[in-house]
């Protein structure tokens, strides 16, 4: 089990080039990113790494879409309440089950920040809303 000083997991799944630019700024942020580039790899990523405290999720990737990633995550007992954020593009603003928001893209890397902060405090920072 992570300690106080173990950096938060965050789980960012995206095809885009970008991915590699928003896991770095989340690392120099303080949070510790595994990235996959499509859903099949990122249901690998979370069953070979500790549990995130959120995904960053695309919709639209090959092997495996956002979509198909969600119902797999949906059926998985110990990943169903993981809370997701869609990363999309598109103005289709349906709500999914999971998904706590949907952040669009091109995204500027401060609300990305805003965002996260709440579902993963960086070390260091307490969270408001434990006791």
């Amino acid at each position: 089990m992570p300690d106080a000083t173990t950096p938060p997991l965050i789980l960012l799944i995206d095809d885009e080039p970008e991915l590699e630019v928003m896991a770095r700024y989340l690392e120099l942020e303080g949070y510790s990113v595994v990235t996959a580039t499509n859903g099949e790899e990122g249901l690998m990523a979370l069953a070979s790494c500790r549990k995130p405290c959120i995904v960053l999720l695309d919709l639209m990737m090959p092997v495996m879409d956002g979509y198909g990633f969600l119902r797999r995550l949906h059926d998985d007992a110990a990943l169903c309440g993981l809370p997701v954020f869609v990363l999309t593009a598109s103005f289709q603003t349906e709500r999914m089950d999971g998904v706590v928001a949907t952040l669009r893209k091109p995204l500027h890397m401060e609300v990305l920040k805003e965002a996260v902060a709440p579902y993963c405090p960086p070390p260091g920072e307490e969270n408001p809303t434990a006791g």
